[in-house]
C-alpha cells in the first residue's frame, strides 16, 4: 500500500486544506514512509509462548517483561507521607507559587482559602 500525491490531494480536499504542489509531494513522501516503518513493525514476532491471546501472563510461566524477584518500589502504605512537608486529609500539600500570591504573601486556592 502506498499514498500518491492524489491520495494527499484528496484527503486536503475533505479537510479544506490548500496545499501547493511542493507540500503535497512532502505530504506524499513522509506517508509514505510512516506506512514502511508500520508495515516493518508488522513484521516483528514477538515472544508469545507465555502469554495467553490477550497479552496476560499465563499462570506458572512468569512475566516475559519484569523479573518476578525484583523489590517494591518503595510506596508501600504511608511511603508518600513520609517525604511530604505537610499532608492533610489524605493528600500532601504543595507550596504555592510565589507568583500567584498577592501583596500580603499569601497564595489563594481553588477552594478560597489562602495560605502563606
Amino acid at each position: 500500500m502506498s499514498v500518491t500525491k492524489d491520495d494527499v490531494r484528496r484527503i486536503a480536499d475533505l479537510a479544506r486544506l490548500n496545499l501547493d504542489p511542493g507540500t503535497t509531494d512532502r505530504l506524499a513522501e513522509e506517508l509514505n514512509g510512516i506506512l514502511a516503518h508500520v508495515k516493518t513493525l508488522g513484521e516483528v514476532e514477538l515472544p508469545t509462548e507465555s502469554r495467553d491471546a490477550v497479552g496476560e501472563p499465563v499462570p506458572g510461566e512468569g512475566s516475559v517483561f519484569r523479573d518476578p524477584d525484583l523489590h517494591p518500589d518503595g510506596l508501600e502504605s504511608g511511603a508518600p507521607a513520609r517525604g511530604a512537608p505537610e499532608w492533610r486529609e489524605g493528600f500532601f500539600l504543595v507550596p504555592g507559587l510565589p507568583a500567584l500570591a498577592d501583596e500580603e504573601g499569601r497564595v489563594s486556592s481553588d477552594d478560597g482559602e489562602a495560605s502563606r
